[in-house]
């Protein structure tokens, strides 16, 4: 009987993994230049360090489970939370600012397609203890030179979650949640046909997704 792989999974062959190392390398030898630091968290977490940042909406796209304890378990969906909950538990008193990053496989499970894989790589940073706009330009450079580095041209897309929170604000908490889980997800469609019954944010959430700066301030307006 042949078994194929789980769908929304990949194979690497040597040659692919060879090409993946390469790039993966330069992408850590680049953020530890900047002065960051890499860390590892577990695979696995409490299902709640999830629901907690991003609301119930979250548990249909999960990969969860009981353990033998009767705790409800879920994979990584993506990596801020647990280096969060790393850096309240183990560094909260280590000087500020701490720089950190990480390169690791998350899981999601949602319809595969371009670009989408139900298990996926993510590297980023978090440049945590410092409130000045100074932390925000470096994240920003450092994925310039990061891009750079690795032989990639690309047009970089900046987003700031604080503009489309504040649009939000005044919607159910649940709907906030689910808005903002498709606009992760790019998913224009699913964001009007939530908005069906607030015309204005029906028009001027899914705009924001290809926005330049200058459409960007007359969209929030």
């Amino acid at each position: 009987m042949k078994l194929n792989r789980p769908r929304g999974t990949r194979d690497f062959t040597p040659a692919e993994t060879e090409k993946r190392r390469h790039i993966e390398n330069r992408m850590r030898l680049t953020a530890e230049k900047w002065g960051y630091g890499e860390v590892k968290t577990p695979t696995f977490e409490h299902t709640e360090l999830f629901t907690i940042k991003s609301g119930e909406a979250i548990v249909d796209e999960l990969y969860t489970f009981k353990d033998k304890g009767g705790r409800d378990i879920a994979l990584r969906p993506e990596l801020t939370a647990p280096v969060l909950r790393m850096y309240v538990n183990e560094m909260s008193v280590s000087p500020k600012p701490i720089r950190l990053y990480y390169f690791e496989n998350c899981f999601r499970y949602e319809r595969p397609q371009k670009g989408r894989f139900r298990e996926f790589w993510q590297f980023g940073i978090e440049l945590i203890g410092s409130d000045r706009a100074e932390a925000e330009a470096e994240a920003i450079a450092l994925a310039a030179a990061m891009v750079s580095n690795i032989g990639i041209e690309a047009n970089l897309r900046i987003g700031h979650l604080g503009v489309v929170r504040g649009l939000i604000q005044d919607l159910d908490a649940l709907v906030q949640a689910e808005a903002m889980r498709l606009m992760d997800k790019k998913d224009i469609d699913g964001l009007r046909m939530l908005l069906s019954d607030q015309p204005d944010l029906r028009e001027r959430l899914p705009a924001l997704l290809d926005a330049d700066i200058e459409e960007a301030r007359s969209i929030t307006d």
